[in-house]
């Protein structure tokens, strides 16, 4: 997002650098190779008239003792006092002076590789957008999609599957016993730009249809509305689609009857494995691989350049962000500040009130400026009114084909016999066997093992921990911050998979309000427990570590839709 402020004759353009470059300051100084380097700062000192000796290592975070131990010697040397004032401000100006030096290498870059000034990007998926469209698009293929179109194929865009099937690795749950199914953590290289270079994506003119489409033409591409039969006994469904549940809504990929919009890509990829559907109607598409030379350039670009070239980041991050950019919404979220004391300005003011009314999404009053928040609709950009192959950079039929193309390329492990699955993410899966050597390897779409874990707790989607062969510890916690992570132990979440159990914390979180230019920080309460939101969880008994019997969680088993529904209903 960006706010545009008229400053007398002037416009002073304010941009989110994180929306381009979407990592730590600190990593990007690192990556760039710049000179100016990001300092330290005691965020936990809330004094700001603080004047004395070096802050103690209590109010540093995230940061080693030998580091702070450093600083302070270095401090101690200039032989002058400490001032939060003095020291905020040294800190506020390298942000920004490291900052300003990695944007202009990066722009440089980008430039002198694909001739595309940055400037004109608000994020980098618009910037990733922006290199397509210019050097690789192919002629009359990204169709623009508005209307009810985009609202019916909008509804098969589900995303990534991320599903917990076993929540340990405990064999025959005798916690007493240290005898663990040793597991292997893999992780796809890359895993959407190997689809978008080697699926086919719908292209061109989508043609609507009513009624049974593969009863006159078999091998149909497109986005189907159908009635799906999903069989009890498949324990890792594929297709997958929102509920709305008594606890929000969820992404579940459940067993039983349903009806709804579905990529026929995947509705092949499954019927193997015992699904059936009748399709009701949908939008036929043709076909094209349209992307292929994009991700072999940005691939050839990682190869050429080794990991500690900032190259090699940039068309990493690029190549990973192209399909996003397709999904987005079409509508967007603009901010316009106007001066009141400004007769030209405050009519443009008035005329925005009088246009927008109601709709506007916010209206804050700053002393002389006014600040409008609207949501519109993006226009879209024609010739002549009947060119739709170079308006709207968003298209949800290619996002929702490249994120159901990820779902088809992980299914053959989810229901593999030779395997037993433990978890899995959009692009990575816990096996109790080692994939065949033909399946790893270090190029896009091929597998890298992460880890061999010998114990494992898999707590919730997106929550786990785990011990390595080596006897580390790795803790993940969707929502949870990194200071609080570190507070977490393997043995909370093992004690986690009893009944009834709960582990409480709190953890710092700030909250910022760009438009009242407030920040404020709290400490906010956390209740972590299991969670069976997207799969029924199983106990079984199980022999404790100290020899008593009791209940564990053990693994889980698939929702059946009509189960969920009646469930919803009764609450």
């Amino acid at each position: 997002m960006a706010i545009k402020l008229k400053v007398e004759d002037r416009t002073i353009i304010f941009k989110d650098s994180y929306l381009l470059l979407p990592l730590g300051l600190r990593n990007l100084c690192q990556s760039f190779g710049v000179t100016s380097q990001k300092t330290n700062f005691p965020f936990l000192l809330s004094d700001i008239n603080y004047v004395g000796e070096f802050p103690e290592y209590k109010f540093w975070s995230k940061m080693e003792l030998f580091e702070y131990e450093y600083l302070r010697r270095e401090f101690n040397k200039t032989g002058i006092k400490w001032s939060f004032r003095d020291e905020s401000i040294k800190y506020c100006y390298m942000d920004c002076a490291c900052l300003y030096e990695v944007l202009i290498k990066f722009n440089e870059l980008i430039f002198k590789e694909f001739s595309v000034n940055i400037h004109g990007s608000l994020t980098l998926p618009s910037l990733s957008m922006k290199i397509f469209k210019v050097h690789y698009m192919p002629k009359d293929t990204i169709y623009q999609l508005l209307g009810n179109v985009e609202k019916d194929i909008r509804e098969s865009y589900t995303g990534g599957a991320v599903d917990v099937y076993q929540h340990h690795n405990v064999i025959h749950n005798d916690f007493s016993v240290n005898e663990k199914t040793q597991c292997y953590y893999y992780d796809v290289n890359s895993l959407y730009p190997k689809v978008m270079a080697s699926f086919k994506m719908p292209v061109g003119k989508p043609i609507a249809f009513e009624g049974d489409i593969r009863a006159v033409d078999p091998k149909a591409f497109g986005f189907f509305y159908c009635h799906i039969f999903c069989p009890d006994y498949i324990q890792h469904p594929i297709l997958q689609r929102r509920i709305k549940t008594a606890n929000g809504l969820r992404t579940v990929a459940g067993t039983g009857e349903w009806t709804g919009w579905v990529c026929s890509s995947e509705l092949d990829a499954v019927l193997h494995l015992g699904y059936e559907f009748k399709i009701l109607k949908g939008y036929k598409f043709e076909t094209a691989i349209i992307f292929d030379k994009f991700v072999a350039k940005m691939g050839a670009i990682r190869e050429t350049y080794p990991k500690s070239d900032p190259m090699n980041l940039i068309a990493k991050l690029l190549m990973n962000s192209l399909y996003g950019k397709f999904g987005m919404r079409s509508e967007n979220t603009t901010v316009e500040i106007f001066d009141s004391t400004d007769p030209e300005q405050a009519l443009q003011l008035q005329n925005n009130l009088d246009l927008y009314g109601d709709s506007l999404k916010d209206y804050i009053q700053l002393e002389d400026f006014c600040i409008l928040v609207k949501q519109s609709v993006i226009q879209s950009i024609v010739e002549g009114g009947e060119d739709l192959y170079h308006g709207l950079d968003v298209n949800i039929a290619i996002a929702s084909a490249v994120t159901s193309g990820g779902r088809v390329y992980m299914s053959p492990i989810k229901n593999n016999p030779a395997f037993n699955l433990y978890y899995s993410d959009t692009d990575s899966v816990v096996i109790n066997k080692e994939l065949d050597e033909v399946f790893v390897g270090t190029k896009i779409g091929q597998f890298k093992l992460e880890h061999i874990i010998k114990e494992a707790v898999f707590l919730a989607p997106k929550f786990y921990g785990f011990i390595n062969e080596k006897g580390e510890e790795f803790m993940k916690g969707k929502g949870v911050t990194s200071v609080a992570l570190k507070d977490l132990s393997f043995s909370i979440l093992l004690n986690l998979l009893k009944p009834n159990t709960s582990f409480e914390f709190t953890q710092e979180k700030w909250f910022k309000n760009m438009y009242t230019s407030e920040i404020t920080v709290a400490n906010m309460a956390y209740i972590l427990k299991a969670t069976t939101n997207k799969r029924h969880s199983l106990y079984q008994k199980c022999i404790n570590n100290d020899g008593t019997v009791g209940t564990c969680l053990y693994k889980t088993f698939p929702y059946k839709y009509s189960d969920i529904i009646v469930n919803k209903i009764n609450k």
